[in-house]
């Protein structure tokens, strides 16, 4: 079986997949909670930031500075699983604001990971 490898340039029209998320919008019509799972596709929107940055050969500030975003980001998922976790152990929130949480968390901490990333870069 043949092997499909996929260049860097490639992986940048990954980002097209975002416009997937606002298919969530259609939990507010049909109250279904799996549709505010499809908010987790506004982090493909990252690889329109980080296109052309993949081109490029990482290098030792290349490291640096994706290690600095990483961990800045970091701290909005721990955020986003404390909030979970304290809402779900005192139930005061419902599934659905614990799924949005939770999508919206994952959206959040790669969008802000690319934008980190790309300021580190270029500044």
């Amino acid at each position: 079986m043949k092997e499909i490898k996929l260049s860097q340039k490639s992986y940048k029209y990954f980002g097209f997949l975002g416009f997937f998320g606002f298919s969530g919008f259609r939990y507010f019509s049909s109250h279904d909670i799996s549709n505010l799972f499809m908010f987790c596709f506004f982090s493909y929107f990252s690889y329109f930031i980080m296109g052309k940055l993949a081109e490029e050969m990482p290098d030792e500030r290349f490291i640096e500075n994706s290690a600095k975003a990483r961990s800045k980001a970091l701290t909005i998922s721990l955020l986003t699983l404390f909030v979970i976790g304290f809402s779900v152990s005192h139930s005061f929130m419902s599934r659905e604001a614990i799924v949005l949480i939770s999508a919206i968390g994952w959206a959040v901490t790669i969008l802000i990971y690319a934008f980190l990333f790309c300021y580190y870069e270029r500044h």
